[in-house]
């Protein structure tokens, strides 16, 4: 089997997700995680990309509008394809991500370097994100409900 990094993480969230403080349960939940079969450099990659959700670095971005373009670099269409680049834009427009969340999403994609990323694991991804940022329940919620594979109720 050929794991990567997602599934660190996918395997942590599945098994430990009662587990308060990840960060202070470091070593043990590593311990688990090896004796699981995860190689180590993944092992390291998960517990990074884990810490860094919770960076308050500040993403400076001139304030869309309603002309604005959000192009993809190559690298960038790399890892999100078309369709998952098109998700991230309609999650934009109805108010669900900001800019800064969209850039920030697009981040952690790319930290993650999945070769097999699809729009499943952006929605995860996503809402691991919105999980961890302050005042983003609704936004957790909605989103919780797509990646379960239930409609959203869009008002227009």
């Amino acid at each position: 089997m050929r794991e990567n990094t997602l599934d660190v993480l996918f395997y942590l969230f599945d098994n430990y997700s009662d587990v308060d403080d990840v960060s202070q349960n470091r070593d043990v939940l590593q311990g688990y995680l090896k004796d699981a079969g995860f190689p180590k450099k993944h092992i390291s990659k998960a517990f990074d990309w884990l810490e860094s959700l919770a960076d308050e670095d500040i993403i400076y971005l001139s304030k869309p509008t309603s002309n604005t373009i959000r192009h993809f670099s190559k690298y960038e269409a790399r890892w999100l394809d078309h369709e998952c680049q098109a998700y991230l834009m309609s999650l934009e427009q109805s108010g669900v991500l900001s800019a800064e969340m969209r850039e920030r999403t697009i981040d952690r994609v790319l930290a993650l370097g999945d070769r097999e990323f699809d729009l499943n694991r952006l929605k995860w991804v996503i809402l691991m994100l919105l999980l961890n940022q302050p005042n983003s329940e609704a936004e957790y919620i909605w989103m919780d409900n797509v990646a379960m594979g239930e409609e959203p109720v869009v008002y227009h």
